[in-house]
């Protein structure tokens, strides 16, 4: 896993940061940062037209991570899906099972992936999607199906996960175990890390001291990937954070 993750960078202990979506014009993000995890893709799929103006004004260097559609990970009655097209196809939807139509947008989602040469893609599943034999069967077929599409990342919701489990799944499927380090830390022991600032257990209303920061700064020491905020104040905790490890 980590021989993958080193090939998306130049230096073995760079840690990419970003946020969760654009919190500005795309056009004045990639001017700052080097990579985004974008959402839009969770809830409907990419257009032609967003991608092309989006890799009209990437650098070179810039990263483009996905977040996997709702219809894989959701249950139909997830109320995400009110910003979806999908409509009555939803009933088949969610808890990585294998239908038509999770494969139709399978297909389109990695279409649009390769035009904007993504290869990172995160799965994160709700609290509803429980650490049944069942669900965790179709996770095993899913990611089995989709092996060789890229690399994953996966942030399971809810304290029944727990962090022996997730390692074990984490290790038998190639996942990149992703969280929040400041409320669960990552069940991996390897040198690869996926944060995902999301504020505090309360709200995502939350802005982070440099304190705070300086003990994040800590936890990467030392690794490679991705650090990436969803805050409400993301744009600037991010740019502060950026600043810390230019330093």
């Amino acid at each position: 896993l980590r021989t993958m993750l080193v090939k998306l960078f130049k230096d073995l202990r760079m840690i990419k940061i970003g946020c969760c979506g654009f919190p500005v014009s795309y056009r004045k993000y990639m001017k700052l940062f080097n990579v985004v995890e974008v959402q839009q893709s969770f809830y409907r799929a990419l257009t032609e037209k967003q991608v092309e103006n989006w890799k009209k004004a990437a650098p070179d260097d810039f990263e483009f991570v996905l977040k996997a559609p709702q219809c894989v990970t959701h249950f139909p009655n997830s109320p995400t899906y009110r910003r979806s097209h999908l409509g009555e196809e939803r009933k088949d939807c969610g808890g990585f099972r294998l239908t038509d139509v999770v494969k139709r947008e399978m297909e389109v989602f990695l279409e649009r992936a390769k035009d904007l040469g993504a290869r990172l893609f995160l799965f994160q599943t709700p609290v509803s999607f429980k650490p049944t034999d069942d669900n965790i069967e179709a996770m095993c077929r899913f990611f089995e199906y989709y092996k060789g599409a890229g690399l994953f990342a996966w942030e399971p919701r809810g304290k029944e996960w727990s962090g022996a489990l997730v390692r074990e799944l984490c290790l038998k499927l190639n996942l990149i175990h992703a969280t929040d380090p400041f409320l669960e830390l990552s069940s991996q022991k390897e040198d690869t890390v996926y944060f995902r600032m999301h504020g505090n257990l309360r709200t995502y209303r939350y802005s982070y001291s440099d304190e705070e920061l300086e003990k994040l700064a800590s936890l990467c020491k030392g690794k490679v990937g991705y650090v990436f905020f969803n805050n409400s104040d993301m744009f600037n905790n991010a740019l502060r954070f950026k600043e810390m490890l230019s330093q």
